[in-house]
């Protein structure tokens, strides 16, 4: 399933340069200043309380950083 897992965090990705490009930039910043995806989920739930928008960036980061 490492193909599905793969392209769904790529549709994350792509789903937030379409409907929210500033958090995507913000995103690939952390990502390419060492944080994780699940320490980007952490500061998205505790800043926002927005699961679905957590766990979307999550998936988001772990396709930026190939994992």
């Amino acid at each position: 399933m490492n193909d599905l897992a793969r392209a769904l965090d790529a549709s994350s990705y792509e789903w937030l340069m379409s409907q929210h490009p500033a958090i995507a930039e913000a995103l690939d910043k952390e990502v390419r200043e060492g944080a994780t995806p699940t320490q980007i989920k952490r500061a998205v739930l505790s800043h926002t309380q927005r699961l679905e928008l957590a766990l979307r960036c999550e998936q988001a980061a772990r396709w930026l950083v190939g994992e």
